[in-house]
């Protein structure tokens, strides 16, 4: 395997040197059309604006709609780690957002038509072009950045990736509202995927983990072997399985707030788009404050005590909706949520509960990256994507709990905020375990600690 030891290197700051730049624009404007795409079809459906295909209840549609993208990826990843270790990465970097032109431009046909499947369907190829584009873009970073640089390369992308997908999400649902919403979508998709294909055509050459890798094209098999390595890798499982929660919890938030705004919140379509996007946001700002972490230090204590407050903010949002909600025959609309107190509180606090899990998130990817062993690293990379999606697919399903039954959908946030409450209970329980702290606290002497 060749050294790319000098692709590491670079003066002024990293965000725009060109081991960086490139890979974090081709991330973003990707994330930015799966998430109009995604979003046209969360907000259109229940609005009424886009028929649901194959359901008589449109509202039993969107946990489904919502699983298409972790589906994908979890369908695929078993070959795209392969072929992320096997060739060179900038030239994936480049074939995989080259056929997101082509998935793009289909989609804006669909929606420009409005044939509600074949939209549906890109949604799908979508995912599976993410299955391939990710694996890629995770194993490069150990090979582009130094291994003190990871938490903050991953908190600057995870800053991209919350904020595109807040562009996103306010772009497709307020996009597909408008007269004439479907070409609007259409073309919006199309640019952002052109300019991440111009953006891929400037990542830096990267040699191949395992040019000699024989490919299986056996998913069950590939699926199996993926986890024997991460299992088998010192310290890579906890922090794999711990970003995979977080898909979880995240999916099932941004599935159930359109049913929340409408059915507890009592408010407008543009309000439902907006909670999204002040999730995001949160998630974005999150991401920022994580790549401002202390380079010498892992960020996982900081980790820990960012999950376990996001928890306790969470719950804090079954007892704010009441006070800032509407009624059915005054809907609450965008300027009486942010005129009002409580619902300056509930955005504020919804913020907050997707800004502390943006610092959770960020110094768990870091250190999953640094200790995958290179030759197998975009395997573990895709075994991540892989496990990322086999939470996110539950996380949407569980939207069902609620459109089934006709619970409250605030219980989600209580549900949400339990669940973060135990893994921080979890993470302080690994940490007491070893008695040097958390492993790995500190990079430098990272090779001294025990890894478990």
């Amino acid at each position: 395997m060749t050294d790319n030891a000098d692709i590491r290197t670079g003066t002024g700051p990293l965000f725009f040197q060109r081991r960086f730049w490139p890979m974090w624009t081709a991330l973003s404007f990707g994330t930015f059309a799966d998430n109009t795409l995604r979003q046209a079809l969360l907000i259109g459906i229940p609005a009424g604006i886009i028929s649901a295909p194959f359901f008589d209840d449109a509202d039993n549609a969107l946990p489904f709609i919502g699983a298409l993208l972790p589906l994908a990826i979890l369908l695929f990843s078993s070959v795209s780690g392969q072929l992320a270790d096997k060739y060179e990465t900038s030239m994936m970097f480049r074939r995989t957002k080259f056929a997101e032109i082509i998935l793009m431009s289909t989609a804006a046909i669909a929606f420009a038509t409005g044939t509600g499947w074949l939209a549906v369907a890109m949604l799908f190829a979508m995912g599976a072009q993410s299955a391939f584009f990710s694996p890629v873009r995770i194993g490069a970073m150990p090979k582009y950045l130094r291994p003190e640089e990871l938490v903050r390369g991953n908190g600057l992308c995870n800053a991209g990736l919350f904020t595109f997908i807040l562009v996103g999400y306010m772009a497709g649902g307020v996009l597909i509202a408008m007269e004439g919403g479907g070409v609007k979508v259409g073309a919006v998709l199309i640019s952002a995927a052109t300019i991440g294909f111009l953006a891929a055509l400037r990542t830096p050459y990267a040699a191949a983990n395992a040019p000699g890798l024989e490919l299986s094209f056996n998913g069950f098999s590939q699926t199996v072997r993926m986890f024997r390595i991460v299992f088998s890798s010192p310290g890579v499982a906890p922090p794999l399985l711990g970003v995979g929660v977080f898909y979880f919890l995240s999916t099932a938030v941004t599935v159930i707030i359109p049913i929340y705004g409408r059915d507890a919140l009592h408010a407008t379509p543009i309000v439902w788009a907006a909670l999204n996007g002040l999730f995001a946001i949160g998630a974005g700002l999150g991401a920022i404050s994580a790549a401002s972490l202390p380079k010498g230090r892992s960020g996982l204590f900081a980790s820990t005590l960012s999950i376990a407050l996001a928890g306790a903010a969470s719950f804090s949002l079954y007892f704010l909706t009441p006070l800032a909600a509407g009624s059915a025959d005054a809907p609450l609309g965008l300027g009486a949520l942010f005129a009002s107190g409580p619902g300056l509180m509930l955005v504020g606090v919804l913020i907050l509960t997707s800004g502390l899990s943006g610092v959770y998130i960020a110094p768990l990817q870091a250190a999953m990256q640094r200790r995958a062993p290179p030759p197998v690293r975009a395997r573990i990379m895709a075994a991540s994507a892989f496990a990322n999606a086999a939470f996110a697919i539950p996380g949407s399903l569980s939207l069902l709990a609620i459109t089934a039954t006709g619970a409250d959908p605030r219980f989600a946030f209580v549900a949400v905020g339990a669940a973060m409450l135990i893994i921080a209970a979890i993470m302080i329980r690994r940490r007491r375990r070893l008695p040097e702290g958390l492993y790995d606290e500190m990079l430098r002497d990272a090779a001294d600690l025990p890894r478990r």
